[in-house]
């Protein structure tokens, strides 16, 4: 099992480095394809996968399994606030869109987007550790 939980963090790694390096790469693209997706009927189910996401993080053993365990735990924890209450998330979005000019918007997703990198390279740290 613990094997499993390993591979998870080294391919959710991965993952999110990929997808910090996305981010950096098209900040406002970004921010934009995240509007579009709040919109839709489905964008609760996001909530369900981040709980899927972070359940296994919190049975993390290995290097630095205290600082995954709460990553994973925030993760799960997230996610039934987005599944009860998506329209303040569309809410949230709306108004970052019609109060920050495109720089602020570029920070906003810079700094996700350096969140995430660093989260992934953590991830796969513990994995090579």
């Amino acid at each position: 099992m613990q094997q499993a939980v390993n591979i998870y963090v080294l391919l959710l790694g991965i993952a999110l480095i990929l997808i910090g390096t996305v981010e950096l790469s098209a900040p406002l693209r970004i921010f934009k394809l995240w509007k579009q997706w709040i919109s839709k009927r489905l964008f609760p189910l996001h909530g369900a996968l981040l709980i899927l996401l972070g359940i296994p993080l919190t049975m993390y053993r290995g290097p630095l399994s205290e600082i995954i365990f709460i990553i994973g735990a925030v993760l799960a924890l997230s996610g039934p606030f987005i599944l009860i209450y998506p329209e303040k998330i569309r809410t949230m979005f709306n108004s970052i869109s019609e109060e920050m000019d495109d720089a602020g918007v570029r920070r906003i997703i810079y700094i996700d987007a350096l969140l995430r990198i660093l989260a992934g390279v953590l991830f796969v740290a513990c994995y090579i550790a």
